[in-house]
């Protein structure tokens, strides 16, 4: 299991074949830029294709070890994907060999070590059609999910952080680049200011979706969109004030009904190999194992920039991710600003208890930000107990 920890942190690494797609986003009109756009993998078996991966700079914890990794140029949008690997060893096999398809499900010796949580549903990549239904009329968006859905086929559900500007409608397509520069109409947008969409690899539909919704949309200068979600990170403004107001957001399905998501970590990521230590955050919508699991969120606790000790998650609990960008290092560091959110269990009381919650001093930031700022990381440092299972786990490891 050691050694299965280890390729899984060294398949992370490796994955970074193609850095982002990204967008042209004006710069006056879009603060931070782009949003990461995944290169899709290919079933071409010579090339790896996978995008942004895990590298870092210590060997003190499991999951973090000091990696090299070559930035390779893009692909294009477009291609065919099998299913994406969900497990460490699945991970590992298909990023050590150089090859752009997964690991084969079924292999005697993966299927020893893991159990899937669910099936994902196999999806393929495709030039995206526009969904609106509207023709040349361009009616009002409004908070109606039957209403918007009957307006555009893409439309799956509405995001909503209360008393902000965070009050929008998620789209999903087949890629991930159209609505970064399309509207809600399917009109292209010549300011780049796109449209709230999810990750397109796990359609969400009325039989289900992931297990990890991610979100992403652009950060906007005058503030609309994702802008706010910026807010979350405490060296902005210099206190835990917007968490303390919003430790929640609302997300509201067309096919599940409204949701209360409790936001438990946020991260400031970088996403070029040449600034150092590059989080694969978004590759993650399934979870197939619990290992993966708990190596993933062992991972974004580390880098996280604030604490609820009050809310722990665990292997069952359905997630939002919510990505912007974000480039307080200047528009040459390609940077993003990340929340983690769960869904409210049943019976669980959407007055949280944010008292004990915490600036983290020590976050697992990347190699230029300590250039810039000084410092370096002091190690893991959270309660263990904010991952259910987490510790248990821990000692199974070390026993093998």
């Amino acid at each position: 299991m050691k050694s299965q920890k280890k390729i899984f942190t060294r398949a992370l690494s490796l994955s970074l074949a193609a850095i982002m797609l990204l967008s042209g986003c004006k710069e006056n009109v879009v603060e931070n830029g782009n949003i990461p756009q995944e290169v899709e993998e290919q079933n071409d078996t010579t090339t790896t294709t996978t995008t942004a991966a895990e590298t870092t700079t210590t060997t003190t914890t499991t999951s973090a070890t000091t990696t090299t990794t070559t930035e390779a140029t893009t692909t294009t949008e477009a291609t065919t994907t099998t299913e994406e690997t969900t497990t460490a060893v699945q991970t590992a096999a298909a990023t050590v060999q150089q090859t752009a398809a997964p690991a084969a499900e079924g292999n005697s010796t993966q299927a020893a070590t893991t159990t899937k949580k669910k099936t994902t549903k196999v999806t393929t990549a495709k030039v995206h059609v526009s969904g609106y239904r509207g023709g040349n009329s361009y009616p009002e968006i409004k908070h109606d999910l039957e209403y918007m859905r009957e307006l555009n086929s893409d439309f799956i559900g509405w995001l909503t952080v209360e008393d902000t500007p965070i009050d929008v409608p998620v789209v999903q397509a087949t890629d991930n680049k159209f609505y970064l520069e399309h509207d809600f109409y399917g009109r292209y947008d010549e300011t780049k200011v796109g449209t709230t969409f999810a990750d397109w690899h796990i359609p969400v539909t009325e039989d289900g979706g992931p297990d990890n919704l991610v979100i992403y949309g652009h950060n906007i200068r005058t503030g609309v969109g994702l802008a706010k979600i910026t807010n979350y990170y405490p060296a902005r403004y210099g206190s835990l004030d917007f968490y303390l107001q919003h430790p929640t957001i609302e997300y509201e399905s067309v096919f599940g009904g409204e949701s209360t998501y409790v936001v438990f970590a946020g991260m400031y990521v970088n996403t070029q190999t040449k600034h150092g230590d590059v989080f694969n955050y978004y590759k993650f919508r399934d979870f197939g194992s619990k290992s993966t699991f708990y190596q993933y969120f062992e991972a974004v606790f580390d880098r996280s920039v604030f604490y609820n000790p009050a809310i722990d998650i665990a292997y069952d609990d359905d997630f939002i991710t919510v990505s912007t960008c974000y480039y307080p290092m200047g528009m040459a560091v390609d940077t993003r600003f990340v929340i983690f959110a769960r869904r409210l269990r049943e019976g669980e009381s959407a007055k949280i208890d944010v008292s004990g919650a915490y600036v983290n001093k020590s976050p697992l930031y990347f190699d230029y930000y300590y250039t810039v700022n000084g410092g370096s990381w002091a190690g893991r440092k959270w309660d263990k107990s904010m991952i259910k299972g987490y510790s248990k786990w821990l000692k199974e490891q070390e026993g093998e």
